[in-house]
C-alpha cells in the first residue's frame, strides 16, 4: 500500500510541473472537464466514483444561464494550440488569445455593476428598475430579491463583479491543458462546465454507467469564459470567493487572483492542493500582469 501511495504522489508532482511549464505530458491531455492535472477523462472517472455528497459538490460546475450578450470584439477562430511548441510558444499563444476574451467578459460585468450601483444610490426606483433588479436577482441566485431593500441590493452587488484575469487564465490553462484538451478543441469548453440534458455537449469517454452529465459545448471560447465568470458569481459553492472579493473591495485593495484562489477550495475534488497549484501557475507565469483595473 505504501508503494502505491508513493507512486501516485510522484505522478501528481510530475503532472504539476508539466502544468506550470506548459509542456506536453499528462497535463496536455487533461480536459476542461476535470480539476486535476491528469487527463480530463481520468478525472471524470475519479469524480464519478466519489460519494454522493462529494458528487453534489462537483455539480457546482454546471454551465451557468448567462445572458446572450454579443461581445464588441471580433471572435477569432481559436488557434490550434497543439501546433505550437510546448512551453513558452504555446503559453504565449494561449495568453494572447484568452486575455481579450476575459477582459471583454469582465467589461460587460462591470457595466452591469455600475448600473446597479447607480440604482442603489438612487432616491426612487421606477417599475422598470425594480423589474431589472428582480431579474438580476434571479439570474445571480438571489431569488425573491426585494428591490426596495438596500441589504438585498448590496448582496447582489457582491455577486455582480469581475474575476481577475490572472485567475481566469490560470484556471483555463489548468482545466484545458493550455487549450489542447478534447473538450477545449471540440467543444470550446475551457473551464470544465457540465450540462445535464442529452446532447448538450460531449460525453466523457470514461463516464460511469448511469451518469448523465456531459461537458457543455459552446459556440466559441468567449461564451465558456462568460459562463465560468457567472458560475463563480452566482453559485453558492463559491460564496467564500465572493466574500474575499467583497472584503478586498471594502479595503479598496486590488482584486488579485492569488488572494481569490483561496475561495476555490470546492472547485476541485483536490481541494487545497488545487488552490496551491493555481497559485503556483499565477506566480510562475507572472499572470498578474494581465489583470485589468477594476
Amino acid at each position: 500500500m505504501k508503494k502505491i501511495v508513493l507512486t501516485r504522489s510522484l505522478v501528481g508532482l510530475i503532472s504539476g510541473l508539466f502544468l506550470l511549464t506548459g509542456c506536453d505530458g499528462a497535463s496536455s491531455t487533461s480536459s476542461a472537464d476535470k480539476k486535476t492535472p491528469a487527463t480530463a477523462e481520468s478525472e471524470i472517472q475519479t469524480t464519478d466514483k466519489m460519494t454522493a455528497a462529494a458528487s453534489q459538490k462537483a455539480s457546482a460546475r454546471p454551465s451557468a444561464p448567462v445572458e446572450p450578450q454579443k461581445p464588441s470584439l471580433k471572435l477569432e477562430t481559436p488557434p490550434k494550440f497543439k501546433e505550437f511548441a510546448a512551453g513558452p510558444p504555446r503559453k504565449q499563444a494561449f495568453f494572447e488569445f484568452m486575455t481579450p476574451l476575459i477582459h471583454q467578459a469582465n467589461q460587460q460585468v462591470m457595466k452591469k455593476r455600475d448600473h446597479l450601483k447607480s440604482l442603489i444610490a438612487a432616491q426612487t426606483l421606477s417599475k422598470a428598475d425594480q423589474a431589472w433588479l428582480k431579474k438580476e436577482g434571479d439570474l445571480y441566485g438571489l431569488e425573491g430579491l426585494n428591490p426596495t431593500q438596500t441589504s438585498d441590493l448590496k448582496a447582489l452587488l457582491t455577486r455582480i463583479d469581475v474575476v481577475p484575469t490572472s485567475l481566469a487564465l490560470a484556471q483555463a490553462a489548468n482545466e484545458s491543458a493550455w487549450g489542447t484538451s478534447r473538450f477545449a478543441r471540440q467543444a470550446n469548453n475551457y473551464f470544465g462546465q457540465w450540462c445535464f440534458s442529452k446532447g448538450c455537449g460531449l460525453i466523457p469517454k470514461q463516464r460511469n454507467k448511469g451518469a448523465i452529465h456531459e461537458v457543455r459545448a459552446f459556440d466559441h471560447p468567449y461564451y465558456s469564459v462568460k459562463s465560468y465568470i457567472h458560475n463563480l458569481n452566482s453559485h453558492r459553492t463559491y460564496a467564500q470567493l465572493r466574500k474575499i472579493r467583497a472584503q478586498l473591495r471594502q479595503k479598496k485593495q486590488p482584486l488579485t487572483g492569488l488572494k481569490m484562489t483561496e475561495g476555490l477550495v470546492n472547485y476541485s475534488a483536490r481541494k487545497h492542493e488545487y488552490v496551491e497549484e493555481l497559485q503556483s501557475m499565477i506566480r510562475y507565469n507572472k499572470l498578474t500582469q494581465y489583470n485589468q483595473k477594476s
